[in-house]
């Protein structure tokens, strides 16, 4: 038994230093379980790794909210509760899309990440490489003009996948 908490802990360890924390955009940071690519282009960035059950990804598209400058000249007008109202049909109309494309209604929260609005989404779509459906959890963020996609896909449906979704969607944080 003690052979096996030892174990345990020596794996709780390792997996703990073989992550790797990375800010993504205006002091938004997350843990990814290993080093991921990261890619970019005129309209978006990505940083994609993977493990045995799940590709975790993130999804940076910038000039998400259209004429930006003279969006942030109006909020200085509005009320908290004409901004917010703003900002949540941004996340709402991101939240349809995705879930127009997939074929299905998921399951959507409000959420928020230091003073970041977003929303948490589960669905499950196609995989493309295998043709299987599986399941996607997804925590969405505007920051300043960028849409900001947290994205964990199911590769295996199992309790590890769900913990190591977990460990990755729950590490998103704000810089003190």
């Amino acid at each position: 038994m003690k052979y096996l908490i030892s174990i345990i802990f020596l794996f709780g360890i390792f997996q703990t230093n073989a992550q790797t924390k990375k800010e993504i955009d205006n002091g938004l940071y997350v843990n990814f379980p290993s080093e991921p690519e990261y890619k970019t282009t005129n309209s978006a960035s990505t940083y994609v790794t993977k493990s045995e059950n799940c590709i975790f990804m993130v999804l940076i598209q910038r000039n998400a909210i259209p004429n930006y400058a003279e969006y942030v000249k109006a909020k200085q007008k509005w009320s908290a509760s004409e901004i917010a109202k703003v900002e949540n049909s941004f996340l709402d109309n991101a939240v349809k899309g995705k879930l127009d494309y997939t074929g299905n209604s998921g399951k959507v929260n409000s959420i928020k990440v230091g003073k970041f609005s977003g929303r948490e989404i589960s669905y499950s779509a196609i995989n493309p490489a295998s043709g299987e459906r599986g399941m996607r959890h997804t925590k969405l963020f505007l920051v300043r003009d960028k849409a900001i996609s947290f994205e964990v896909w199911y590769l295996n449906d199992t309790e590890t996948a769900e913990q190591e979704r977990d460990y990755f969607l729950n590490s998103i944080r704000t810089q003190q």
